[in-house]
């Protein structure tokens, strides 16, 4: 017992007290946690405190819902506008290859004219003769003009780079043709809209309008790749949206798996 320094012990404690005084400032500090007195100070003035307010971190809370309802995302456009440029590029891609498809399925194949018996017209040598369909390929141009005016406004709210130069590329493209457009009441308006006469169109040559709608490398086929590229830059941005959510987790599209999925 002769080794043994009590003021060392407790000054390394924190006492600040050495020798026997500070042994007896401890033992007052014991009795008094022994006989209760040393709790019921304790409880005395804690229990005037607000703990749940003073202790609790505010990010341990339990909350609503909508209290943290917001998500990280990496995406330029909002999903509303990502939705929408995604669904328009659809129309205008699938309006487009209706009108540039060949073989049996064209749109341009002229059909057999019947007279009001429904009998086939023949010629002086007993052909039958044939025309284009002009109210199915009109139907076709309308649908196609106004699928590439909704393009023109969902990608007016994009603030995507990528999909402003597709589209700017359509408008381009489409500024370049505006002489044969116009051959078939077809004309671009101040905010390069698209706008078809029907009586002009269907006074027209059909041929005219076969040439630059129909087959690859036509004017339907240019827009319509423009378009898919566009729909594929949409795409590329809703991958990019709520990549991190409210719940501290990655969305599908950043799933870990997937994005090691990539690699092999």
């Amino acid at each position: 017992m002769a080794n043994f320094n009590v003021g060392n012990l407790f000054s390394s404690m924190g006492t600040g007290n050495s020798g026997v005084g500070g042994l007896g400032g401890l033992l007052a500090d014991y009795n008094s946690i022994r006989n209760g007195s040393y709790s019921r100070l304790m409880k005395a003035y804690y229990g005037g405190m607000d703990n749940s307010k003073s202790f609790k971190p505010a990010y341990s809370r339990v909350a609503k819902r909508d209290d943290y309802n917001y998500n990280t995302s990496t995406a330029k456009d909002s999903a509303a506008t990502i939705k929408e440029l995604q669904s328009t590029t659809d129309k205008l891609t699938a309006s487009a290859k209706a009108l540039y498809t060949s073989g049996s399925k064209s749109v341009f194949n002229k059909k057999d004219v019947k007279d009001e018996d429904g009998n086939v017209v023949t010629d002086s040598r007993g052909v039958a003769k044939q025309e284009y369909d002009v109210n199915q390929i009109y139907k076709s141009v309308k649908s196609f003009v106004d699928n590439y005016n909704s393009v023109l406004e969902a990608a007016d709210k994009s603030a995507d780079r990528k999909v402003q130069n597709s589209v700017i590329g359509m408008i381009n493209y489409t500024k370049q043709e505006s002489n044969m457009l116009g051959k078939l009441g077809i004309t671009i308006g101040s905010d390069y809209q698209l706008s078809i006469d029907e009586d002009a169109f269907k006074a027209a040559d059909m041929n005219v309008a076969k040439s630059l709608f129909n087959g690859t490398g036509s004017y339907a086929y240019t827009i319509g790749s423009k378009s898919a590229m566009a729909n594929s830059y949409a795409d590329l941005e809703a991958s990019r949206a709520n990549t991190y959510n409210r719940y501290g987790s990655y969305g599908s599209a950043y799933n870990s798996g997937s994005i090691y999925n990539n690699f092999f």
